[in-house]
C-alpha cells in the first residue's frame, strides 16, 4: 500500500499504476530542475520519499515543490499540493525552468501547456483549471530552439 494513499484521496491501484508509468514526472525543487526515469509506477510523493525530501510523518514540501508530468501526447501539467492547484507563484517557477524541461525532454513545438487539475475519480482524466497554449506560442522560444 502506497504511503500516500490517504492524503492523495485514491488507492493506488493497478489501473493507476499504469497510468502512473505512461507519463513522465519532473519537479522543480530549490531552483533546480529535476526529471524522474520514464515508466516510474508511482506518485510524486513517493518518488519524493524516494529522494530523501519528504517523509510519510514529514510531507510539508508537497505544498512547496512545483511538480508536474508530460502525458503521453507529449503535454505539460504542472502543480502542487495533493490538491493539484495553481497559482501566480507556482506559474513563475514554473516558467522560469519550462524551456530547460522542454529542451530536455526534446518536447514538441506543438505540445500544451497546462497549469493545475481538478480532481475526478482516480484512472480519469483530470481536466486542466488553466491552459498556456501551445509551446511555440511563449514568447521564450523561437523557430531555432531546437525543439521539434
Amino acid at each position: 500500500m502506497d504511503a500516500f494513499e490517504k492524503k492523495y484521496g485514491f488507492k493506488e491501484d493497478k489501473r493507476v499504476k499504469d497510468f502512473h508509468k505512461s507519463r513522465r514526472m519532473f519537479c522543480i525543487y530549490e531552483g533546480k530542475l529535476y526529471i524522474a526515469e520514464p515508466n516510474l509506477p508511482y506518485s510524486h510523493a513517493v518518488w519524493f520519499m524516494n529522494m530523501g525530501w519528504i517523509s510519510e510523518k514529514n510531507d510539508k514540501l508537497m505544498d512547496e515543490i512545483v511538480r508536474g508530468i508530460i502525458d503521453g501526447k507529449g503535454d505539460v501539467y504542472f502543480y502542487v499540493g495533493y490538491d493539484f492547484r495553481v497559482d501566480e507563484r507556482i506559474e513563475s517557477v514554473f516558467f522560469l525552468h519550462f524551456k530547460e524541461l522542454a529542451e530536455k525532454l526534446k518536447l514538441k513545438l506543438e505540445a500544451e501547456i497546462f497549469g493545475g487539475l481538478i480532481r475526478q475519480e482516480a484512472g480519469k482524466i483530470w481536466p486542466p483549471i488553466n491552459k498556456y497554449g501551445k509551446i511555440n506560442q511563449q514568447k521564450i522560444f523561437s523557430m531555432k530552439s531546437g525543439l521539434k
